[in-house]
């Protein structure tokens, strides 16, 4: 039996939770919620995991093989003092990383951000980088680009967007650490049981999957759901969502069958339910929670082109799973109404996504979850 301990961020972010529990409802971390319903079948498989956070974990009595979530740098902040500084802030996460090197562990790192780059810096202290999203093409971390994103440099490159080079990074080379980098897992298997908070409080408590999907259908109330925010902190990092919005506004805003821009959460569960289609533009990364929500409406999932990325579980069959467009705005008004206009095709694209994304939650699917792990930390 290999034991692994694996260290995740707490559930609230307050002071002095130093006797907070959370290992008893780890499937709140959405990134950890496929370990913490295969709790069995992992058993089966020889592997026997622990859930720890920095306020209830002893550093002295963890198994040999230690798993770091990279978003316990947040605690980290709350034990050591907060900072809007990225440097420092990842100086803690280093420094906490060494010292577990230090110890003989076998580390695990789970960068867990939305986006493709690499934490080079520390890479030399663990023997497993596992990450949600690589890109296809890993020459191009070599390349220096806009927000440590391909579609954040596009824009930057080819509109007229606000931006000050400050915000222009180098991505990580990695090419002497490349053995040790591979995919874990996306958003594809978080727990989307739950609709609201006291819900999401239930769903901890069991394991039985009761995942609400709806059948797909021709006839629904909306042609389109385009609900998503364009509020953030950098122009650039939403500049492809706001530019999005303001065509769809410019040329749907009198149609009562597209439904677009932020709206209540509640609302926004039963236009989506309703909806032949969904729009899901980049955000903080290219996948988004709003993927998989669509493939459970039994919607057509539309997103701009997936094709630079790698990823597990891969939902993004062009054209079969998902229908693609341009990052290129000027396409757009050619694309979209082409895609809007054949009502079969996005029914079927809608049926063929939910169909996919079933098969991911049978006891099939979540078996080739369990072997796929094991055979990524059983050469450590």
């Amino acid at each position: 039996m290999i034991a692994i301990d694996i260290i995740i961020p707490t559930l609230i972010e307050v002071e002095n939770l130093k006797k907070f529990e959370i290992s008893s409802f780890p499937s709140w971390t959405g990134n950890w919620f496929p370990i913490w319903y295969n709790n069995k079948r992992l058993k089966k498989n020889g592997l026997k995991i622990r859930f720890f956070n920095l306020y209830n974990i002893n550093l002295n009595n963890l198994s040999n093989i230690i798993g770091i979530d990279n978003k316990i740098i947040y605690d980290l902040e709350t034990i050591y003092g907060r900072t809007n500084i990225l440097d420092k802030k990842n100086k803690l996460l280093l420094s906490f990383i060494k010292k577990l090197n230090s110890k003989g562990k076998k580390l695990l790192y789970f960068d867990n951000k939305d986006g493709t780059d690499i934490q080079q810096q520390f890479l030399p202290y663990i023997n497993l980088y596992l990450k949600k999203q690589l890109l296809k093409n890993r020459s191009l971390y070599n390349k220096k680009v806009y927000l440590k994103r391909l579609f954040t440099e596009f824009y930057a490159q080819n509109y007229e967007v606000d931006i000050s080079d400050e915000f222009q990074y180098s991505f990580d080379s990695f090419s002497e650490y490349n053995d040790i980098i591979k995919l874990s897992w996306n958003f594809a298997l978080k727990d989307y049981r739950y609709s609201n908070e006291f819900s999401r409080f239930l769903c901890g408590l069991t394991r039985k999957i009761n995942i609400d999907f709806q059948k797909p259908g021709l006839d629904r109330r909306y042609l389109l759901s385009a609900n998503f925010s364009v509020k953030s902190f950098n122009e650039l990092l939403y500049f492809q969502r706001k530019e999005l919005l303001k065509f769809l506004k410019s040329n749907y805003k009198s149609r009562p069958d597209i439904s677009l821009g932020r709206i209540p959460k509640k609302e926004y569960i039963n236009v989506v339910n309703n909806s032949l289609a969904i729009l899901s533009p980049f955000g903080w990364g290219e996948i988004c929670y709003r993927d998989f929500e669509t493939f459970i409406a039994g919607a057509a999932l539309i997103k701009p082109d997936m094709e630079h990325i790698e990823t597990w579980p891969d939902f993004y069959l062009k054209n079969e799973s998902y229908l693609s467009i341009s990052w290129e705005i000027e396409k757009w008004s050619t694309e979209i109404p082409n895609i809007l206009s054949n009502k079969k095709k996005l029914y079927r694209t809608g049926v063929r996504g939910q169909n996919l994304y079933k098969k991911l939650w049978s006891e099939k699917g979540q078996t080739n979850f369990c072997v796929r792990f094991k055979n990524l930390i059983q050469d450590l």
